[in-house]
């Protein structure tokens, strides 16, 4: 006597169980920080720019953007990789993330929309693939190491 199974295609079975266990992880192998990490990451930049009253953070920033990560970041040991490749960002790459896109473009944005903008950037993280608006127009991911 067999014990009968659920059918494959059952919804309720299937949102029992989650649809994807394995972590997420980079063209490379590398875990991909989770929302958490990345909040954390966000409010310590935050911190530190004031910290330094600004000029520190900047010329820490323009030095550790050619290691492929931000003075939050390096901290929290996160780097930013090329979405497709999985190899760290260039300093060019850094400087198309951090200042055009999400300096520029995410400062007219949120001005426009009154920081909706930035709103649903920082959403954006709990996405399946944990990229943000800014990760997604520069093709990039922010990884653990």
């Amino acid at each position: 006597m067999s014990i009968p199974q659920p059918p494959q295609n059952n919804p309720v079975s299937q949102a029992s169980t989650p649809a994807n266990t394995s972590p997420l992880v980079s063209a490379l192998g590398e875990p991909i920080a989770t929302p958490g990490v990345r909040l954390g990451s966000f409010l310590l930049e935050f911190l530190l720019a004031v910290v330094t009253l600004g000029i520190g953070w900047i010329i820490w920033s323009l030095v550790v953007w050619g290691r492929g990560t931000t003075p939050g970041h390096q901290v929290l040991r996160l780097y930013i990789v090329d979405a497709k490749s999985g190899r760290t960002a260039t300093w060019g790459h850094m400087a198309l993330r951090e200042f055009v896109m999400k300096g520029l473009v995410g400062g007219i944005a949120s001005s426009i929309t009154f920081g909706v903008y930035f709103i649903v950037d920082s959403l954006f993280v709990v996405r399946d693939d944990r990229k943000t608006l800014h990760d997604l127009m520069s093709s990039t991911s922010v990884v653990q190491r």
